[in-house]
């Protein structure tokens, strides 16, 4: 079974102290903040020294779709112009546990490319892959390792990064799973042919 892994501020909604100062230059009720700016950081991530990130409203609430036809989770979503934001999660890596990344990759409508995700093993990165997003949608991208036992007890990170303009996130989530060896869903299979042939066989009256 899936275990959920806390991520800290996941679908961005928890804002930075300043809130979201600045307003879109055209759209109506779009904001945005500038995580290299004191008090605009990003609760929950890293934001990198170069390159421009933050947190944006686009205004799908207010009827604005000039940027997103829709928001996936919430209000707000991430963004980088040439920047990454990046967060270490609580969790290290178990032997066998299957890790699962997903988070959903916008394309704006008015221009620009997707971004880039990556699950952070220790310092190897495994991107992730998934659909291209039509223009004011949001897609999918997972990325998932199962655990060796030369990386047992590493850091598990999250990085979110475009090279152009601009990368748009939201709705990160991150689970851990079991992955039955083998030999062991050989042996659950015999039990349950054994319990099914003495199983007593329930007769039928004649009426």
């Amino acid at each position: 079974m899936a275990a959920t892994i806390w991520v800290d501020n996941a679908s961005f909604e928890t804002l930075p102290s300043a809130g979201l100062p600045t307003t879109c230059s055209v759209p109506t009720g779009c904001s945005y903040s500038n995580a290299s700016i004191p008090g605009q950081e990003i609760p929950g991530w890293t934001a990198s020294a170069t390159g421009l990130t933050g947190q944006l409203q686009p205004g799908p609430s207010s009827g604005n779709t000039a940027f997103f036809d829709i928001v996936p989770d919430g209000l707000t979503i991430a963004y980088t112009n040439g920047g990454t934001i990046s967060q270490t999660v609580g969790a290290t890596v178990e032997l066998g546990l299957t890790y699962t990344l997903l988070v959903d990759v916008g394309l704006r409508n008015d221009c620009c490319t997707f971004g880039a995700v990556n699950l952070v093993i220790g310092t190897t990165r495994i991107a992730a892959t998934g659909t291209s997003p039509a223009a004011g949608q949001f897609s999918t991208f997972t990325a998932t390792y199962t655990g060796l036992a030369g990386d047992v007890g590493k850091s598990i990170g999250i990085e979110l990064s475009a090279v152009g303009e601009q990368g748009d996130f939201d709705n990160v989530r991150l689970n851990d799973s079991t992955v039955p060896e083998p030999g062991s869903m050989i042996l659950v299979g015999l039990g349950l042919a054994v319990t099914l042939a003495v199983a007593p066989k329930r007769r039928h009256r004649r009426s």
